[in-house]
């Protein structure tokens, strides 16, 4: 009898161990942390893209450098509304912030399935470690503003890498805040 516990014990150990470690491989990895997700329900008509107006330091970046890879995705330039844009130290994420690539975007007021996604850079920081504000700016080809959302707080990671998604729906913006714990 305590031959057959001293070997039940170890293996029922094991086992537990053993699936713990499959379970949280497959679920505290399956954070997508290189990428910010947005999904949209309703949008203003004319809408072409929409950009993440972020409250941030700006005068730490000099010139119109940083707008050069998504300003030519979009076609714009240092001198559409969305460029200029600067009221209560909200500014375009896509056209001032190095950190953030559009990625994919699709949106129309007739669609079902409206979403964007911006590649960041990946590193040790999170992009929103500085940035505790966000809205969304929905804007034409032109990269004129035709509506902007009311303001959503940005709850940081305080461990693990966070996978984000903006939820926009016409005036309304929430951003939920995915967080795996990797312990291996």
């Amino acid at each position: 009898m305590k031959k057959a516990v001293k070997v039940i014990i170890p293996l029922l150990l094991a086992i537990g161990l053993g699936i713990f470690s499959v379970w949280n491989y497959i679920d505290g990895y399956a954070v997508d942390s290189s990428h910010l997700k947005m999904k949209f329900g309703e949008v203003p008509a004319g809408t072409e893209f929409a950009d993440i107006l972020v409250k941030e330091d700006w005068h730490r970046y000099e010139g119109d450098d940083v707008m050069s890879f998504n300003g030519q995705l979009l076609g714009l330039d240092g001198s559409c509304e969305l460029a200029k844009y600067n009221e209560d130290g909200y500014a375009s994420l896509i056209l001032r912030h190095s950190l953030a690539v559009l990625e994919e975007y699709k949106l129309s007021p007739d669609s079902a399935d409206n979403h964007a996604c911006l590649g960041l850079e990946t590193g040790d920081d999170d992009i929103f470690d500085h940035i505790h504000h966000i809205k969304v700016a929905y804007c034409d080809k032109d990269g004129n503003i035709l509506g902007i959302t009311d303001e959503a707080e940005v709850k940081s990671a305080v461990f693990g890498r966070p996978e984000y998604t903006i939820k926009a729906d016409g005036s309304k913006v929430e951003l939920d805040t995915h967080i795996k714990l990797p312990f291996f």
